[in-house]
């Protein structure tokens, strides 16, 4: 049995759930003759009305989940490993770790694989969870920054690190879902705004206290100078969180509130609306181990404008699928949001380069390949000699 691990997967948006999701997919399309059917996924915090839609679309794939009640999921885990044969765990995320590693010394045979994101790893974990990382199998990062980061600061040999970068968090088939409502809803607020042709900055993220290194309010700051010379910007902020009042209040002290449009938390056919809406897809964070909204954008052909930090330039190239800047630099970033309204050809030109690089770098496709190839090496079960050569190509391709 592959036994999966996740902390939230259907019941909230953000990057980690999306991965999860994408872990799913690919698990449930892995098929081969040697391989045991069976392949259950628990789920830490979501609810049954979070998962009982969605689990559905997953036919080879069984789910529990546990609603945040930890120390029920913590059994449920024990118990699974203790009364069936697990051969292969998939620890999604750090917290968890000394599951794997206890359950090892349990069961000697069991493998053990953990997958880290970002920030979460970017500093030395308590010793429990070192312990952890050094003693898996294993460890999938979502970028070589993060896969760095794990080697300095936890110990992590570097040959046990996979590389498996994150990749569109949407089906192709529900892109076009719902789209009616959404579309009349995006039309309802530029009417509304006075501005059914103005120029749209788009932003997506959490807007929580603890991650105000996502960098909206350098947006804000910087909009006063791009006000000047694109006169019909507006800014559309999608997200929610416990830090949006400042957010509001810094527009309203910058005199830009009527410019600034915090969207709140929105459904996927709306979310996908927003996306086709933009002009300019922008992010300047400095705390993305990855960042599936640049994908997203560049799935709807947007240049993105992101911050020259962390794991963004793997995901963003300058000067082709968009600009990066110095992080917090609020001129750096106003010149950049300028440059890309004033000039339509060049924004074509960068998103089209995005989506060219969506295609051929972090398509489903590849995930899925990346997953499935790992799974069979640490099962011992050889790869089909079709899947070995697909294998080394994108093993080799430049990321």
């Amino acid at each position: 049995m592959i036994l999966v691990l996740q902390t939230t997967t259907f019941g909230v948006h953000g990057g980690i759930p999306a991965y999860n999701r994408m872990v799913c997919r690919a698990l449930n399309d892995l098929s081969d003759p040697n391989l045991d059917s069976e392949r259950r996924v628990l789920i830490a915090t979501d609810r049954r009305s979070d998962a009982e839609y969605p689990s559905q679309s997953f036919s080879n794939l069984s789910f529990e989940v546990f609603g945040g009640n930890r120390s029920a999921f913590a059994r449920s885990v024990i118990a699974s490993v203790l009364r069936q044969r697990v051969d292969l765990l998939l620890i999604g995320h750090v917290n968890y770790s000394p599951l794997g590693m206890v359950l090892k010394v349990l069961r000697p045979s069991l493998r053990y694989g953990v997958m880290v994101h970002g920030v979460e790893v970017w500093t030395r974990l308590t010793l429990l969870k070192r312990w952890a990382l050094q003693r898996a199998d294993f460890v999938m990062a979502v970028s070589e920054f993060t896969k760095a980061k794990v080697v300095e600061f936890n110990g992590v040999e570097e040959g046990r690190i996979r590389i498996v970068p994150d990749t569109m968090g949407w089906t192709v088939d529900s892109d076009e879902d719902g789209t009616g409502n959404a579309e009349r809803k995006i039309d309802t607020l530029l009417t509304r705004l006075g501005k059914p042709t103005a120029t749209l900055l788009l932003s997506v993220c959490r807007l929580e206290a603890s991650e105000k290194y996502k960098g909206i309010d350098t947006v804000i700051n910087a909009l006063p100078s791009v006000i000047a010379r694109v006169p019909d910007v507006q800014y559309l902020v999608v997200g929610s969180g416990s830090d949006l009042e400042r957010h509001n209040q810094l527009a309203a002290d910058l005199g830009v509130a009527d410019r600034v449009h915090f969207l709140g938390s929105v459904d996927e056919a709306t979310l996908r609306q927003y996306y086709r809406a933009a002009n300019v897809f922008i992010l300047p964070s400095d705390g993305e181990g990855f960042g599936i909204v640049y994908l997203e954008a560049m799935h709807y052909a947007k240049p993105v404008i992101a911050a020259d930090s962390r794991a963004v330039p793997e995901v963003v190239k300058h000067n082709d699928t968009g600009l990066l800047v110095e992080y917090g630099n609020r001129g750096q970033l106003a010149e950049a949001i300028t440059s890309l309204c004033l000039d339509r050809s060049l924004r074509e030109r960068m998103g089209e380069a995005g989506r060219r690089r969506l295609r051929e770098k972090f398509s489903f496709e590849s995930f899925k390949q990346k997953l499935h190839e790992l799974i069979l090496q640490e099962l011992q079960i050889p790869l089909p000699l079709a899947q070995r050569t697909i294998a080394r190509g994108v093993a080799s391709a430049d990321l």
